[in-house]
């Protein structure tokens, strides 16, 4: 065997040993809004991966692959984003209902479809990805939601209340209804087209920073919080 084989067969090995089997399970998230015109739907399917790795220590690696969902609520508004995060407002422990960089919590998904909570944490993926149905949620449960001034400048994102959408999306503006549930749908693609501003921000923070450096909306979110493409390259 050559060096450079050598060499392959080695980093293989390594890989094989750092990373062991993954679970993962797709989400929809379907969001209902009442306004002057009548219902605005909207929905997005994501998927959520995860697997044990060892080195440099034991743990459990994660990877979202999909879109924020965007809800078009008519002409003259300003549209409603779902994002794929939860950074702005974060919770844990029992609260925990939206993880901040994995989607959905597991003990969410449990309880929802009536599952008894597990000591394996990647025991549950599975049993959660194998369970149909849309399931309501309350505002409370829903990851960060926010929407732009000018949907061409990233500059002028500005954060949506979930419990108060009068307040950055009109007086008229309401909730209807909010589902998720565990699916086989194909991920949601083409967010690109309603946010064309994303691929030029790749590795940057949406006011054009590439570092979180000032306590500004703009300087907290990047484009992971709007789109993550899989690392692998999986589709």
């Amino acid at each position: 065997m050559t060096p450079s084989l050598l060499r392959l067969a080695v980093v293989a090995v390594m890989a094989l040993g750092l990373a062991g089997c993954g679970e993962s399970f797709r989400y929809k998230l379907t969001l209902v809004v009442n306004t002057p015109d009548g219902p605005r739907r909207g929905a997005s399917v994501v998927e959520s991966a995860f697997w044990n790795f060892w080195f440099p220590e034991r743990g459990i690696g994660h990877e979202l692959r999909g879109e924020a969902l965007y809800l078009d609520l008519g002409p003259g508004r300003r549209p409603l984003i779902a994002l794929l995060t939860c950074k702005l407002h974060p919770k844990f422990g029992k609260a925990l209902s939206w993880t901040q960089e994995a989607g959905p919590a597991t003990t969410l998904m449990s309880r929802l479809y009536n599952e008894a909570p597990s000591q394996d944490y990647m025991d549950a993926i599975p049993r959660i990805a194998g369970r149909r149905g849309p399931r309501s949620i309350s505002p409370d449960d829903l990851p960060d939601l926010v929407t732009f001034a000018d949907p061409n400048d990233p500059k002028t994102v500005i954060e949506v209340d979930p419990n108060n959408l009068q307040a950055t999306l009109g007086p008229d503006i309401s909730w209807n209804e909010i589902t998720i549930e565990s699916t086989d749908e194909p991920v949601t693609k083409g967010i690109e087209l309603r946010l064309p501003w994303i691929a030029a921000y790749y590795n940057k923070m949406l006011d054009g920073s590439r570092y979180h450096d000032k306590n500004t909306l703009a300087n907290k979110l990047s484009t992971a919080s709007f789109h993550q493409p899989s690392a692998s390259g999986a589709q």
